[in-house]
């Protein structure tokens, strides 16, 4: 399994980069993972009271099937290695968007990027 990592600060183009990249992945039939990095916690990933929300705080795993769609809440140490090899086994490439600071993981960087 390949892993490439997209990082640059805010609004540099990263998601719109992974986006036609994994399209393009997937048109030549590559099984494509992502994982976007959100080292701050803003990113919104249930509704406060929601049926889920009020699980996971009791639960370690957390699950919601909808038609289409499987959502995935697990309690864990935040290993990236380790969630790829669990969530992601069996893609061909993972896209990773942010976590500038990985060594030994090809990146690509979009505009000025500091190293960390």
């Amino acid at each position: 399994m390949k892993v490439l990592a997209f990082v640059g600060y805010h609004n540099s183009g990263k998601t719109t980069l992974v986006e036609k990249v994994a399209s393009r992945l997937r048109e030549r039939g590559y099984r494509v993972g992502y994982i976007k990095h959100d080292p701050k916690g803003h990113g919104i990933t249930d509704r406060e009271g929601s049926d889920t929300n009020r699980l996971f705080k009791v639960l370690d795993r957390v699950a919601l099937l909808s038609p289409g769609r499987l959502t995935l809440w697990r309690k864990g140490d935040g290993n990236l290695r380790e969630i790829i090899r669990v969530f992601f086994w069996d893609c061909d490439i993972v896209l990773l968007e942010g976590f500038k600071g990985l060594k030994d993981i090809p990146k690509v960087a979009l505009g000025e990027v500091d190293a960390e």
